[in-house]
């Protein structure tokens, strides 16, 4: 287990990966991938709003995808659709017909916390078990959190895998981009971002560049 307070996700990121590679263990996946890994990263940024990529990591249009990838339900993320899956995927049935109620999980947010700012229900998930067990592309970022405090809005983010050298500096800007949303639309000031990585593991073939800290 590794926890820590960083101002800004960048300086968060190189620590994280540091670490793996001088303490992880070795791992080998159910894919046959080795990877490096930790259990139980937890990482929370102080000052997201100031924080920036890393120096040559992504374009700007690139970035703007991934501060958009919660929010669009026709954006792709990691190989799933994670704005489909807040903001249309799950639903329940009315009446006596098949009618399919889609519910927006951020808006349903918004409203919790309009509603009543100290509680403690404004929790999205994407993980759904009737379709997830059975396939081999599931999501990682299994659920998302949110709690008005002190005037600012506190976001958690649970990932059950996290490729920390690959993924995590774009999943950050995907739960940024969520949080200044919903931050916007409750009339408050984004606060602390809080990420939790269950696996933050590092693949073998990111090795050398994770060790030399090269940007991709």
């Amino acid at each position: 287990m590794f926890t820590m307070e960083t101002a800004k996700a960048e300086d968060a990121w190189i620590a994280i990966i540091e670490q793996i590679m001088n303490h992880g263990d070795i791992i080998e996946d159910e894919r046959d991938l080795i990877t490096k890994e930790i259990l139980n990263v937890i990482v929370t940024v102080l000052d997201p709003v100031n924080s920036e990529l890393p120096q040559g990591y992504l374009s700007s249009e690139k970035l703007k995808r991934y501060e958009e990838a919660f929010l669009d339900s026709e954006n792709h993320h990691d190989g799933i659709n994670y704005g489909k899956r807040l903001r249309e995927h799950f639903g329940f049935k009315m009446g006596r017909d098949i009618y399919k109620v889609k519910i927006d999980q951020v808006e349903s947010v918004i409203n919790w916390l309009n509603n009543c700012e100290t509680s403690r229900r404004a929790t999205m998930t994407t993980f759904d078990p009737s379709i997830d067990q059975c396939q081999n592309e599931i999501p990682s970022l299994v659920m998302i959190d949110f709690k008005v405090r002190k005037n600012m809005l506190f976001t958690t983010g649970i990932w059950r895998s996290q490729d920390i050298y690959g993924s995590w500096i774009s999943n950050f800007f995907g739960l940024k981009g969520l949080s200044k949303y919903i931050s916007e639309h409750l009339g408050i000031k984004i606060g602390p971002i809080t990420v939790h990585s269950v696996s933050a593991h590092i693949y073998k073939t990111d090795f050398d560049n994770a060790t030399n800290k090269k940007n991709i």
